[in-house]
């Protein structure tokens, strides 16, 4: 029996990296597998973090016996099949904020989960901030009394730059429409 949990993940864009380096630096985490449609970025990825498995279609690699765990690092609108397909074949599943971009695809991800018996888990690093740990310690104290509004103003800007950097950037149908679902969910999620 392997001790570490074997991920693979699932897009080997702009945070997929991101999730290969985490993945690395956990003792109890070993990369297996990488799969992108783009296969020269997944090779480019699992040669940069030890030789990885590679495949061109996430589905070939959910079902691999190799895989306990995949991380979603797809664009938005294309988490909801990838975590489905993952849950069916039995895999545990770290995505990408948002979960996806519509409640019914959403909701299946998570029925799909409890299907299979299998943990279902979204990124929201903002909750591992030092000032976000602050200011929730201070409302579960009641130091700043009874709360009964809670409310955020984001200033984010993105640069034209940035939504060219990729194609599905800013769209309804990979982005869910733009700033609120991909930067402004953050400012949502600590609120909550």
């Amino acid at each position: 029996m392997n001790d570490k949990v074997r991920f693979g993940i699932i897009g080997t864009g702009v945070i997929g990296p991101w999730h290969a380096q985490a993945i690395e630096a956990c003792e109890d985490a070993e990369l297996v597998a990488v799969a992108d449609v783009a296969l020269d970025k997944a090779k480019a990825l699992a040669k940069e973090h030890g030789g990885a498995a590679c495949y061109a279609d996430f589905r070939e690699m959910v079902v691999s016996d190799e895989v306990d765990a995949v991380s979603i690092c797809t664009p938005s609108g294309l988490h909801g099949d990838a975590a489905i397909a993952a849950a069916q074949a039995g895999k545990h599943v770290l995505c990408e904020k948002p979960l996806e971009i519509t409640v019914e695809k959403i909701d299946a991800m998570i029925d799909a989960a409890k299907q299979n018996n299998v943990k279902l888990g979204g990124i929201f690093q903002w909750r591992t901030y030092p000032v976000s740990l602050k200011a929730r310690e201070a409302v579960q104290s009641g130091a700043l009394g009874k709360m009964v509004l809670g409310d955020a103003y984001l200033k984010y800007y993105r640069s034209q730059a940035y939504y060219d950097s990729a194609g599905w950037r800013g769209t309804w149908e990979f982005d869910g429409g733009g700033a609120l679902m991909n930067q402004g969910v953050h400012g949502i999620d600590l609120l909550l």
